[in-house]
This record gives structure tokens, C-alpha cells and sequence, in this order.
């Protein structure tokens, strides 16, 4: 069984550094439980199945990327539960460790998380000045990607 140990942070946005070659990436979803989640990076699609178990860590099985036409492209997303998010992803290395930065469009526009894959439960995490360690959403179903499409980040109110 493949585990997953990762921890998700809100960012500092004005610490961020330069980021450079991002992807592109359509998400959906075609199960909230087990969590199938497909990712659309320019004409390939990736296909994922997630299950949360605890503490950040969660089974996670995922297909090799595969060519797909746009019309394929089309029915994918007509046949997702809630509408399909659509962010950027930049992978910055600190500390030995990959941080995902996720810098999300749309109706999400101005909401930007980190996540980093652990080794293990107890790994000493050094922070990058940029992720804000006082907000970890790691867990908090509001930031989830698919809460994200059905109740978009610019629909909150934050007042």
C-alpha cells in the first residue's frame, strides 16, 4: 500500500521566492469517497485515488500520465462532481525536502497553499521563511481541492 505523509500550509505571499516553471493543472474529481481525482497537464491526464486515514498521512495510488484528446479532455470535466479547479504548481526545494506550491485561477484567484511530503510522522521540518507554519490547513477539508471547486476561495466571506 503506497502512504502519503504530507503537511499543507497557507504562505506568506510578500516571502515567496521567484517561481519558475510551473505546470498548469486542471483538477477534478469523479469520487469524493474514496477521493478519484483526475489532473489535466497540457493534453496528458493523470488519474488518482486518495483516502485520508490520520494525521496528515492517506493511501495514495496514482496511474501513469496518459495522451488524451480534447475531446476527452471536455468529457473528463463534464463528468466531474464539482466544477474542476485550476492552478499552477512550483516545486521549490529547501532543506532537502520538494515544497509544492500551488498558486490557484479562477474563481480561486488569490488563494496560494504550500505542500510537502514527509519521509516519515516525526520528520524536523525547517521552514522556508515563506510558509506560514502558525496556519497549517493540513487535514482542514475548506482548503481541500474538492471543496475548492464547490465552494470557490473568492466566495468566502473573510471579512
Amino acid at each position: 500500500m503506497a502512504l502519503e505523509i504530507e503537511r499543507k500550509f497557507l504562505v506568506h505571499k510578500d516571502f515567496l521566492p521567484e517561481l519558475r516553471e510551473g505546470k498548469f493543472i486542471i483538477q477534478g474529481y469523479l469520487s469524493e469517497r474514496p477521493s478519484v481525482r483526475f489532473r489535466i497537464i497540457g493534453s496528458e491526464v493523470i488519474l488518482g485515488i486518495k483516502e485520508y486515514l490520520t494525521g496528515g498521512t492517506r493511501f495514495e495510488l496514482e496511474t501513469p500520465s496518459k495522451v488524451i484528446t480534447s475531446d476527452e479532455i471536455e468529457k473528463l470535466q463534464e463528468l466531474a462532481i464539482s466544477p474542476p479547479i485550476s492552478k499552477t504548481r512550483y516545486n521549490v526545494e529547501h532543506e532537502s525536502l520538494i515544497w509544492e506550491i500551488d498558486v490557484y485561477q479562477g474563481d480561486n484567484l488569490g488563494l496560494i497553499t504550500v505542500d510537502v511530503e514527509l519521509p516519515y510522522h516525526d520528520y524536523p521540518l525547517i521552514f522556508p521563511k515563506w510558509v506560514d507554519e502558525s496556519n497549517e490547513i493540513t487535514g482542514n477539508s475548506v482548503y481541500s481541492n474538492i471543496n475548492l471547486g464547490k465552494h470557490p476561495f473568492n466566495h468566502w466571506n473573510l471579512k
